[in-house]
């Protein structure tokens, strides 16, 4: 059967695979009867969360990935990514929750930039667990899209942007969710502690940053930059091995966004053992933890 639905048009979703095939459930659905990908944005629903209208591209994520693991581009989301060699048109709908879906129009990947990558919760009750989602870039052929969600582009390089101070959670990620748990709050109290104390001992200038990745979503938010010291300095709730490691990543991952290249300072609430901190000098960060009021400590990177 040809494609007879015009872009605004309403069907249910039963009623269009029965005409068009494909699977009833999912939001990718690639047809077996006609030559087509059904594909549908369902706002209400986490899976849908990558997706939104830019203004040129229609940003669609990808599905998969549920279980923790990195989505990648098999079963439906290869119907996407293969669908012109496969002689496949892309069809989009919105489906609000109870009412028939409605037809947004055909589209085709960008074929400069199909895919990139975000960082994305596979579980909204656990949103500090991410693993690597899929999102497809697709231009319209019948002209732009209505009642989607705004979604920001690609950035087109890198830029490291001041933000003020007072706005760290200690996590190193822009916060998008409505309640920081009890370890960030913690990591953000011994920040902004920090924060008075450099103020006063050294008269430091200090700010924190947003770093936009080029080619990417992604936005690293840089606890505090103390541009006096040029240190670049984050925050942990805990001297546990495991949070101590993974915070040495950080630091290095958001060093290299900086010109002048900065000397990385972990702040603990406690001093680190002995086998950490030889761990820390090792990789050329400084530990730093409170040592009274007012007052804090560091153990230095040894010359």
């Amino acid at each position: 059967m040809s494609w007879d639905l015009i872009p605004g048009e309403h069907i249910d979703r039963t009623d269009l695979h029965a005409r068009f095939g494909g699977r009833i459930h999912g939001r990718i659905s690639p047809s077996r009867q006609s030559p087509n990908v059904h594909l549908f944005i369902t706002p209400d629903a986490e899976a849908s969360c990558l997706d939104g209208w830019t203004g040129t591209h229609l940003h669609f994520g990808g599905e998969g990935g549920l279980d923790g693991t990195d989505q990648t581009l098999s079963q439906g989301n290869r119907s996407v990514a293969e669908h012109e060699q496969d002689g496949r048109a892309l069809r989009v709908f919105l489906q609000l929750h109870g009412r028939p879906a409605q037809y947004l129009g055909q589209f085709r990947l960008d074929a400069d930039v199909p895919v990139v990558y975000a960082d994305a919760p596979f579980d909204a009750r656990r949103p500090q667990q991410v693993r690597r989602a899929i999102v497809f870039r697709l231009l319209p052929l019948n002209g732009a899209p209505t009642g989607l969600s705004t979604a920001d582009p690609i950035a087109e390089r890198n830029t490291v942007r001041p933000i003020g101070t007072g706005t760290g959670t200690g996590t190193g990620t822009v916060m998008r969710v409505a309640d920081p748990s009890p370890a960030e709050e913690a990591a953000g109290r011994l920040l902004r502690a920090y924060e008075s104390y450099a103020r006063w001992a050294h008269q430091a200038k200090l700010s924190s940053y947003l770093v936009t990745v080029a080619g990417a979503f992604t936005e690293l938010h840089v606890d505090l930059y103390d541009l006096t010291r040029n240190e670049l300095v984050v925050a942990r709730a805990t001297a546990a091995r495991p949070v101590v490691r993974e915070a040495i990543g950080e630091l290095h991952d958001l060093a290299r966004y900086f010109d002048a290249e900065p000397r990385r300072v972990l702040l603990l609430p406690s001093p680190p053992d002995e086998d950490l901190t030889e761990l820390l000098h090792h990789q050329q960060v400084s530990a730093v933890w409170p040592s009274g009021p007012r007052e804090f400590a560091r153990s230095e990177v040894p010359a």
